[in-house]
């Protein structure tokens, strides 16, 4: 234990004075809600005192979900992971690239072995630090959003209203599902031994798994019967290769942050997130799929990683 805390601190200690955490921090706790608050100005200005005032929905309902200190720390919750390679991702690339990239390109690994000869505390304390950095960015970007939404408040007819301790949870949750990116990021950068090569495998790989799977589905799985996809008929895989989008890695890496959206688009259009199920953006914001789902999947895909990353790390001799 002593061996981990050593490593966590000296870890910390120099991920904290790297300048890209601290763009990451400014990305994230300065634009993102200032660049809403600046929408939701035009939208009053140019929308207020509109028709649509006098419409079910109104400007000043709108404001309070997006410009209000609840507003805008659910917005730093969920706009990260609809940004395309996710935002989240983005933090969890770069961080594991420092972590575990850098020793590499730097020749460092014997070095960091030699001062701390436990691999396993060298291994997990630097996953440690990652998840506790990707919390630090968490927790500041709801602490930004109430700082931004109070100042806000004298613009804005908004007020504190919200389902804080649902919006809470979800952040934590988020944070647990960090983990199992956290881990995929360390394995790949750590086994391509290329830092450029393992941040994109990081952002692409998953995405092409699922891509391939979407091909299959279109061509294979069509009725009626071939020669292709008798054989998955025969050993009844069909039905059970349909269900993988359940279980895919970015479906439900996201849902926490991305269950505020369907919360929206049912508050403006009743129903319509039970609609998407089966629709193109069904994967988009996880519609079926719990909370309690995604949470013991990403669990097991943390644990997957985990093991081949440690059987791997402990095996495996460095350079």
């Amino acid at each position: 234990m002593t061996a981990l805390v050593q490593v966590i601190r000296a870890e910390w200690f120099k991920m904290v004075r790297k300048r890209r955490t601290w763009v990451l921090a400014g990305l994230w706790w300065g634009l993102l809600p200032l660049l809403t608050v600046v929408v939701a100005r035009v939208l009053q200005v140019n929308v207020g005192g509109s028709f649509l005032d006098d419409a079910g929905t109104t400007i000043a309902g709108l404001l309070q979900e997006v410009a209000s200190p609840y507003g805008l720390a659910r917005i730093g919750l969920t706009g990260p992971a609809f940004v395309t390679p996710s935002f989240y991702m983005i933090v969890i690339a770069l961080f594991a690239a420092t972590l575990f990239g850098e020793e590499r390109s730097q020749n460092m690994w014997k070095t960091t072995l030699v001062a701390q000869p436990s691999r396993l505390a060298v291994l997990w304390g630097k996953i440690v630090t990652l998840m506790a950095l990707s919390g630090l960015l968490l927790a500041g970007a709801a602490a930004a959003g109430v700082l931004w939404g109070t100042i806000a408040m004298t613009m804005f007819p908004t007020n504190f209203a919200g389902d804080w301790s649902r919006l809470a949870g979800l952040f934590a949750l988020q944070w647990i599902h960090l983990l199992g990116a956290a881990t995929l990021a360390s394995l790949l950068i750590f086994l391509v031994r290329n830092v450029a090569l393992g941040v994109v495998s990081i952002f692409f790989l998953p995405a092409l798994l699922e891509g391939l799977h979407a091909v299959w589905r279109a061509t294979i799985a069509l009725q009626p019967v071939n020669q292709l996809n008798v054989v998955f008929q025969t050993l009844h895989l069909r039905q059970t290769l349909e269900d993988l989008p359940r279980y895919f890695f970015t479906v439900n890496l996201y849902l926490p942050a991305r269950a505020p959206a369907r919360d929206l688009i049912d508050l403006f259009a009743e129903g319509a997130s039970a609609e998407m199920q089966g629709s193109p953006f069904a994967n988009l914001f996880g519609a079926g799929l719990s909370l309690t789902h995604s949470t013991g999947v990403m669990l097991g895909y943390a644990v997957l990683f985990g093991a081949i990353l440690t059987w791997i790390f402990v095996r495996r001799d460095v350079d």
